[in-house]
């Protein structure tokens, strides 16, 4: 054991994430490629906050020294 915290979504998260995941959907097929690229990007972070469990540790917390 590494001694982190598992952290997982509560299901009022989830469903926020799943919005932004369809909003982004339809923002992946704009005719702006800066925002078509945008979108698509920020697809892949969203289906990986959805997909995975976090760890709570230092590089996700404010106390940065």
């Amino acid at each position: 054991m590494n001694g982190y915290e598992v952290v997982s979504l509560s299901e009022e998260e989830v469903e926020r994430l799943r919005r932004v995941y369809d909003d982004l959907l339809a923002l992946a097929e704009s005719s702006v490629p800066s925002v078509r690229a945008s979108a698509r990007a920020a697809i892949a972070h969203i289906a990986q906050a959805l997909n995975g469990e976090g760890l709570a540790y230092e590089l996700y917390t404010k106390n940065w020294s």
